[in-house]
């Protein structure tokens, strides 16, 4: 896919299409790398996505919180 570079300031931007944003799973930061002059942007993932998960994984599938009120 062949997209044309932006203007923005004294700088240069590109504009990615909706559907590669939503594919990529993008938010509003990328991580962006230089290699052998290919520019190479990877999604940031969420900092706690899927923790809740592992944590009840690691726990052999115990909920976190148990329903109803907490007794100390």
């Amino acid at each position: 896919m062949r997209i044309k570079l932006v203007k923005v300031g004294n700088s240069w931007g590109i504009r990615l299409p909706h559907t590669i944003v939503r594919e990529c799973e993008l938010g509003e930061e990328v991580d962006l790398d230089i290699r052998n002059k290919h520019i190479i942007l990877t999604a940031i993932p969420a900092a706690r996505k899927g923790w809740a998960e592992s944590v009840e994984d690691e726990l052999n599938g115990a909920p976190l919180q148990e329903q109803g009120e907490w007794q100390w």
